[in-house]
């Protein structure tokens, strides 16, 4: 898993959901949770998830794709957004539209923090200090499409080139497992990150190394044992 480089990139600790274009026309990859907004591009868990279980998809796009990101999940699609915004229009209409996002969490707090959203409102066309009563039907679209569906390009991976873990690898499939060791060539001995297997965490990741390699030594360690002793001369009467 791993960050993503962006074009243009301001602001910090946003939640939303994550979708990259998959293998397959018409089929997305998306994954939900908090995103950091960092100098670079986008980080935190959201982006980690989705480039781990998207990462052969990235790899075969060498890392430049479109993600679509949803800044508000809880509040449904463009449509049910564009009726949120369109109500909060007759309720405050003396309210500037750049103020404070009016999608409202449990509790009473915003679900866009005020400076991503005075962003957002900026994007759609709106000047600063343009009030709900004045705020025209198509901005207000384009305001719900930018919240529901923000498009970034993505240029490439962190600037870092910090991958938590890298996927690809042996198969497990040639791999005898309860050795480690190799089913098309034998003697030969596999562990760690050389095998396919990645996770979403870090200790699941750091249990994999050690535990296929505690085995893999083993079987290593056997393998040479036996040879040895297969070696030695058989002792005569």
């Amino acid at each position: 898993s791993f960050s993503f480089c962006l074009r243009n990139s301001k602001g910090s600790g946003h939640s939303l959901s994550c979708l990259v274009p998959g293998r397959k026309k018409k089929k997305a990859i998306m994954r939900e949770g908090p995103l950091l907004i960092t100098h670079h591009g986008l980080s935190g868990p959201a982006a980690l998830r989705l480039s781990a279980f998207a990462a052969r998809e990235f790899h075969d796009a060498e890392y430049k794709c479109t993600v679509t990101v949803h800044w508000a999940p809880d509040f449904g699609s463009v449509d049910e957004i564009d009726k949120t915004l369109t109500t909060v229009k007759g309720l405050s209409p003396k309210r500037m539209v750049s103020s404070a996002c009016p999608l409202l969490c449990e509790g009473g707090s915003s679900a866009i923090p005020r400076r991503l959203w005075s962003a957002l409102v900026i994007r759609s066309g709106f000047d600063p200090d343009t009030i709900w009563c004045e705020a025209p039907k198509k901005k207000i679209r384009k305001l719900a499409a930018i919240v529901g569906e923000f498009n970034v390009d993505v240029t490439g991976k962190g600037v870092f080139k910090e991958e938590f873990v890298t996927a690809g690898g042996i198969s497990l499939k040639d791999i005898a497992m309860k050795n480690m060791e190799s089913k098309k060539c034998p003697d030969l001995f596999f562990c760690g990150e050389v095998i396919d297997v990645d996770g979403v965490t870090g200790g699941f990741n750091f249990m994999n190394c050690w535990s296929t390699g505690f085995v893999a030594g083993n079987g290593a360690a056997t393998c040479v044992h036996n040879k040895v002793l297969d070696a030695k001369p058989s002792a005569t009467s």
